[in-house]
C-alpha cells in the first residue's frame, strides 16, 4: 500500500509539473495579431480611399508599383516580426504623398484589413494604436 501510494504521489507531482510548464510555455509564446472585423471593415474603407492606387482592388495588383500586401511576397516580408513593426512603417511611410497623414487609429484599421486578408483570424479586441501593445503579437505562423 504504501508503494502504491508512492507512486500515485509521483504520478500527481508529474502532472503538476507537467501542466505547470505547459502554463508557461503558453504565456511565453507571443500573441497571435487581436483585431475585430469591424475594425478590419474600417481599414478596407481606408484602404480603398488611400492604398489602392499603389496595391491594387486585391491587395496584390497595384497599378503604380505598390508592393503586394498578401500573399507570399507579405509572408517573406513581414512574417518573421510583429505587428508594431508592420504598424510602424505602414504609419511613418504610407501613402507615399503624405506619409503619417492618417491618424493613429485608422493605421491601426488598415492594418487589421490587410492582416484579415492574411488569414488572420478577427477576434473580439481591436488592434491598439499603441506600438508597445503591438510589440507582442507575432506575424510568424
Amino acid at each position: 500500500m504504501h508503494m502504491l501510494l508512492r507512486r500515485l504521489l509521483r504520478f500527481t507531482f508529474a502532472v503538476a509539473l507537467l501542466c505547470g510548464a505547459v502554463a508557461v510555455s503558453a504565456q511565453e509564446r507571443p500573441a497571435t495579431p487581436a483585431f475585430t472585423a469591424a475594425q478590419a471593415e474600417r481599414g478596407q474603407a481606408t484602404y480603398r480611399q488611400s492604398c489602392q492606387d499603389c496595391h491594387g482592388s486585391t491587395l496584390d495588383n497595384g497599378e503604380f508599383g505598390g508592393p503586394p500586401l498578401k500573399g507570399g511576397y507579405f509572408r517573406t516580408r513581414w512574417g518573421s516580426g510583429n505587428v508594431a513593426v508592420l504598424y510602424g512603417y505602414v504609419s511613418l511611410t504610407m501613402p507615399p504623398d503624405r506619409p503619417g497623414a492618417l491618424s493613429p487609429q485608422t493605421y491601426a484599421d488598415l492594418v487589421a484589413y490587410i492582416l484579415s486578408n492574411n488569414g488572420y483570424a478577427a477576434g473580439d479586441k481591436e488592434l491598439p494604436p499603441d506600438q508597445n501593445a503591438q510589440q507582442g503579437m507575432t506575424l510568424q505562423r
